[in-house]
């Protein structure tokens, strides 16, 4: 792979922007640089994470600020605690922030609570759309997938996070909890990660992506579908 067959994407491919999380820090190890250079530029960008815990939803919050995330959704629901019927809040975020763009996990990361949320996230996706589900539904245009326990052997975009790099790392260090379980692996491993990132775009630091158009529902019934569920 070379850099020619990467497109660098700039902020204004994305717009506004909801990050769906599993775990806080994910949010940091997948899409730092990114989340800090749209933020930087005034894109508004939206932080939902799908479990946490007080300790890990302070650390959360602290990295969210450096970041400059506009709107924190935060979780208390038990680290492995991941399944489907996290949908309807997930619509109900979807709906509230109205983001162009959503980034979240890949769904061929190793993690299982990884893989769980992006097949959520790609479900509520198509709920939020539904013109006869809601009274104000959403199209979400793209989606984005982070990478951070597998890598993308096959990457379509990579963001030049080379100016936002140092306020990522900041970020990432506010997770003292998790870093504290893992020595410096995850630092090690971002800092590696970025690097190689940075020489496939030709640039110093880095983050890659997968990109896909979402499913969207059409109306099906003159009714409101809700009235249907009898």
């Amino acid at each position: 792979m070379n850099s020619d067959q990467l497109r660098l994407i700039s902020m204004a491919d994305l717009g506004s922007i909801l990050v769906i999380a599993a775990h806080p820090d994910d949010e940091c190890l997948g899409a730092g640089g990114t989340v800090r250079n749209h933020t930087r530029a005034g894109v508004p960008v939206d932080l939902l994470c799908l479990t946490g815990n007080d300790i890990r939803n302070e650390e959360l919050a602290s990295a969210s600020d450096i970041l400059g995330v506009r709107n924190l959704y935060p979780s208390n629901r038990d680290d492995f605690d991941i399944d489907r019927s996290l949908s309807d809040s997930v619509v109900e975020v979807i709906l509230e922030s109205r983001p162009t763009a959503i980034i979240t996990h890949s769904d061929e990361d190793y993690n299982r609570n990884h893989r769980i949320c992006a097949e959520i996230v790609n479900d509520s996706i198509e709920w939020a759309s539904h013109k006869t589900m809601y009274e104000e539904p959403h199209r979400v245009e793209q989606v984005l997938q982070m990478e951070i326990n597998t890598l993308h052997s096959h990457p379509h975009f990579i963001v030049d996070i080379t100016a936002s790099y140092d306020e990522s790392l900041l970020a990432l260090k506010k997770y003292e909890s998790q870093l504290s379980k893992a020595d410096e692996f995850y630092l090690d491993f971002y800092d590696a990660r970025t690097r190689l990132r940075g020489v496939q775009g030709a640039c110093s630091r880095a983050e890659a992506f997968t990109v896909s158009t979402p499913r969207h529902a059409g109306p099906f019934y003159q009714k409101n579908s809700r009235e249907l569920l009898i």
